[in-house]
Protein backbone atom coordinates (compact mmCIF):
# COMPACT_ATOMS: atom_id res chain seq x y z
CA UNK A 1 0.00 0.00 0.00
CA UNK A 2 2.88 2.34 0.85
CA UNK A 3 4.54 1.63 -2.52
CA UNK A 4 1.28 2.35 -4.30
CA UNK A 5 0.96 5.72 -2.50
CA UNK A 6 4.52 6.71 -3.50
CA UNK A 7 3.86 5.74 -7.12
CA UNK A 8 0.62 7.73 -7.09
CA UNK A 9 2.39 10.84 -5.76
CA UNK A 10 5.11 10.60 -8.38
CA UNK A 11 2.54 10.26 -11.15
CA UNK A 12 0.67 13.36 -9.90
CA UNK A 13 3.91 15.33 -9.80
CA UNK A 14 4.71 14.37 -13.37
CA UNK A 15 1.35 15.55 -14.69
CA UNK A 16 1.19 18.73 -12.58
CA UNK A 17 4.76 20.02 -12.65
CA UNK A 18 6.47 18.40 -15.62
CA UNK A 19 6.37 19.40 -19.25
CA UNK A 20 6.13 16.57 -21.77
CA UNK A 21 8.82 18.31 -23.82
CA UNK A 22 11.24 17.27 -21.07
CA UNK A 23 10.81 13.61 -21.94
CA UNK A 24 12.98 13.02 -24.96
CA UNK A 25 12.34 14.45 -28.42
CA UNK A 26 10.51 13.59 -31.61
CA UNK A 27 12.90 13.16 -34.54
CA UNK A 28 11.93 14.77 -37.81
CA UNK A 29 10.56 12.32 -40.34
CA UNK A 30 12.95 11.57 -43.15
CA UNK A 31 11.71 12.61 -46.56
CA UNK A 32 10.94 9.72 -48.86
CA UNK A 33 12.02 10.81 -52.31
CA UNK A 34 14.56 8.39 -53.78
CA UNK A 35 14.25 5.10 -55.62
CA UNK A 36 15.66 3.10 -52.72
CA UNK A 37 13.21 4.73 -50.28
CA UNK A 38 10.11 3.76 -52.24
CA UNK A 39 11.54 0.32 -53.00
CA UNK A 40 11.76 -0.38 -49.26
CA UNK A 41 8.02 0.32 -48.87
CA UNK A 42 7.18 -2.79 -50.91
CA UNK A 43 5.47 -5.45 -48.78
CA UNK A 44 4.96 -9.18 -49.26
CA UNK A 45 1.45 -10.03 -48.11
CA UNK A 46 0.35 -13.42 -46.85
CA UNK A 47 -3.13 -12.90 -48.30
CA UNK A 48 -3.29 -10.53 -51.24
CA UNK A 49 -6.28 -8.39 -52.12
CA UNK A 50 -6.85 -5.46 -54.48
CA UNK A 51 -5.85 -2.92 -51.83
CA UNK A 52 -2.55 -4.58 -50.90
CA UNK A 53 -1.60 -5.14 -54.55
CA UNK A 54 -2.50 -1.58 -55.58
CA UNK A 55 -0.44 -0.28 -52.64
CA UNK A 56 2.60 -2.17 -53.86
CA UNK A 57 2.06 -1.00 -57.43
CA UNK A 58 1.79 2.61 -56.25
CA UNK A 59 5.11 2.56 -54.40
CA UNK A 60 6.88 0.51 -57.07
CA UNK A 61 5.82 2.89 -59.83
CA UNK A 62 7.12 5.80 -57.74
CA UNK A 63 10.37 3.87 -57.31
CA UNK A 64 10.41 3.37 -61.08
CA UNK A 65 10.28 7.09 -61.95
CA UNK A 66 12.24 8.86 -59.18
CA UNK A 67 16.02 9.22 -59.13
CA UNK A 68 18.55 7.03 -57.34
CA UNK A 69 19.86 8.06 -53.96
CA UNK A 70 23.52 9.02 -53.51
CA UNK A 71 25.79 5.98 -54.13
CA UNK A 72 26.91 6.05 -50.49
CA UNK A 73 23.29 5.26 -49.51
CA UNK A 74 22.77 2.51 -52.06
CA UNK A 75 21.32 -0.83 -50.96
CA UNK A 76 24.80 -2.39 -51.13
CA UNK A 77 28.36 -1.05 -50.75
CA UNK A 78 29.48 0.66 -53.98
CA UNK A 79 33.21 0.92 -54.72
CA UNK A 80 33.43 2.23 -58.30
CA UNK A 81 31.41 3.68 -61.19
CA UNK A 82 31.19 0.45 -63.19
CA UNK A 83 29.77 -1.47 -60.23
CA UNK A 84 27.31 1.39 -59.67
CA UNK A 85 26.07 1.14 -63.26
CA UNK A 86 25.46 -2.59 -62.79
CA UNK A 87 23.71 -1.88 -59.49
CA UNK A 88 21.37 0.66 -61.10
CA UNK A 89 20.43 -1.69 -63.94
CA UNK A 90 19.94 -4.71 -61.72
CA UNK A 91 17.79 -2.75 -59.25
CA UNK A 92 15.64 -1.40 -62.11
CA UNK A 93 15.36 -4.95 -63.45
CA UNK A 94 14.09 -6.11 -60.07
CA UNK A 95 11.61 -3.22 -59.72
CA UNK A 96 10.15 -3.87 -63.18
CA UNK A 97 9.98 -7.60 -62.43
CA UNK A 98 8.00 -6.89 -59.26
CA UNK A 99 5.70 -4.55 -61.18
CA UNK A 100 5.17 -7.30 -63.75
CA UNK A 101 4.23 -9.77 -61.03
CA UNK A 102 1.98 -7.32 -59.17
CA UNK A 103 0.09 -6.42 -62.35
CA UNK A 104 -0.40 -10.12 -63.14
CA UNK A 105 -1.77 -10.66 -59.62
CA UNK A 106 -4.00 -7.59 -59.98
CA UNK A 107 -5.34 -8.83 -63.30
CA UNK A 108 -6.05 -12.27 -61.86
CA UNK A 109 -8.35 -10.72 -59.25
CA UNK A 110 -10.77 -9.94 -62.10
CA UNK A 111 -10.66 -13.38 -63.72
CA UNK A 112 -13.46 -15.90 -63.23
CA UNK A 113 -11.81 -19.24 -63.92
CA UNK A 114 -14.71 -21.67 -64.34
CA UNK A 115 -17.83 -20.81 -66.32
CA UNK A 116 -21.05 -22.81 -65.90
CA UNK A 117 -24.48 -22.45 -67.50
CA UNK A 118 -26.02 -21.46 -64.16
CA UNK A 119 -23.71 -18.39 -64.00
CA UNK A 120 -25.72 -16.75 -66.78
CA UNK A 121 -26.84 -13.76 -64.69
CA UNK A 122 -23.16 -12.87 -64.08
CA UNK A 123 -21.91 -13.25 -67.65
CA UNK A 124 -21.71 -9.50 -68.25
CA UNK A 125 -19.76 -9.01 -65.02
CA UNK A 126 -17.35 -11.76 -66.04
CA UNK A 127 -16.79 -10.20 -69.47
CA UNK A 128 -16.22 -6.77 -67.93
CA UNK A 129 -13.72 -8.36 -65.55
CA UNK A 130 -11.88 -10.01 -68.47
CA UNK A 131 -11.55 -6.60 -70.17
CA UNK A 132 -10.07 -5.11 -66.99
CA UNK A 133 -7.74 -8.10 -66.57
CA UNK A 134 -6.56 -7.78 -70.17
CA UNK A 135 -5.67 -4.13 -69.60
CA UNK A 136 -3.54 -4.96 -66.55
CA UNK A 137 -1.90 -7.88 -68.34
CA UNK A 138 -0.79 -5.47 -71.06
CA UNK A 139 0.75 -3.30 -68.32
CA UNK A 140 2.51 -6.39 -66.96
CA UNK A 141 3.87 -7.24 -70.41
CA UNK A 142 5.21 -3.70 -70.83
CA UNK A 143 7.14 -3.94 -67.56
CA UNK A 144 8.37 -7.43 -68.43
CA UNK A 145 9.89 -6.12 -71.66
CA UNK A 146 11.59 -3.34 -69.71
CA UNK A 147 12.89 -5.88 -67.18
CA UNK A 148 14.50 -7.78 -70.06
CA UNK A 149 16.22 -4.60 -71.26
CA UNK A 150 17.59 -3.80 -67.82
CA UNK A 151 18.71 -7.42 -67.43
CA UNK A 152 20.63 -7.25 -70.70
CA UNK A 153 22.25 -3.96 -69.69
CA UNK A 154 23.29 -5.39 -66.31
CA UNK A 155 24.63 -8.58 -67.88
CA UNK A 156 26.77 -6.59 -70.32
CA UNK A 157 28.71 -5.12 -67.36
CA UNK A 158 31.16 -7.94 -66.72
CA UNK A 159 33.47 -8.59 -63.81
CA UNK A 160 31.28 -7.14 -61.08
CA UNK A 161 28.56 -8.65 -58.97
CA UNK A 162 26.08 -6.73 -56.86
CA UNK A 163 25.74 -8.03 -53.30
CA UNK A 164 22.02 -8.56 -53.76
CA UNK A 165 22.09 -12.29 -54.37
CA UNK A 166 18.39 -12.73 -55.05
CA UNK A 167 18.55 -10.07 -57.78
CA UNK A 168 21.62 -11.69 -59.30
CA UNK A 169 19.70 -14.98 -59.21
CA UNK A 170 16.81 -13.34 -61.08
CA UNK A 171 19.24 -12.10 -63.71
CA UNK A 172 20.65 -15.61 -64.15
CA UNK A 173 17.16 -17.14 -64.37
CA UNK A 174 16.20 -14.63 -67.05
CA UNK A 175 19.35 -15.50 -69.02
CA UNK A 176 18.57 -19.23 -69.04
CA UNK A 177 14.86 -18.58 -69.68
CA UNK A 178 13.90 -20.15 -66.35
CA UNK A 179 12.09 -16.92 -65.40
CA UNK A 180 9.68 -15.89 -68.15
CA UNK A 181 6.62 -13.86 -67.22
CA UNK A 182 5.58 -13.55 -70.86
CA UNK A 183 4.61 -17.23 -70.83
CA UNK A 184 2.47 -16.66 -67.73
CA UNK A 185 0.81 -13.61 -69.28
CA UNK A 186 0.09 -15.42 -72.56
CA UNK A 187 -1.27 -18.43 -70.69
CA UNK A 188 -3.65 -16.27 -68.67
CA UNK A 189 -4.76 -14.39 -71.79
CA UNK A 190 -5.53 -17.66 -73.57
CA UNK A 191 -7.64 -18.80 -70.60
CA UNK A 192 -9.50 -15.48 -70.64
CA UNK A 193 -10.22 -15.80 -74.36
CA UNK A 194 -11.32 -19.41 -73.91
CA UNK A 195 -13.82 -18.33 -71.24
CA UNK A 196 -15.05 -15.50 -73.46
CA UNK A 197 -15.82 -18.07 -76.13
CA UNK A 198 -17.52 -20.32 -73.60
CA UNK A 199 -19.78 -17.46 -72.47
CA UNK A 200 -20.53 -16.61 -76.10
CA UNK A 201 -21.57 -20.21 -76.76
CA UNK A 202 -23.84 -20.25 -73.71
CA UNK A 203 -25.46 -17.00 -74.85
CA UNK A 204 -26.06 -18.36 -78.35
CA UNK A 205 -27.92 -21.40 -77.09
Amino acid sequence: MKNFFILFCLTINVFVFADFKDFGYKPLREKIKYKEDFFRLYNIWLYKDLDSISRNIYFLELAYVVSFDHPIRALVPITNEIQYERYKNILMMHITLMLTKEYIDYAYMYVKENIYFYNEEFFKDYLDGYDIAEHYLKCALKYWEEALNFARNADNIKGYRVELEYMEDELYRIKINDLNYEKIINNLMSRINRNREKIKNFQNK
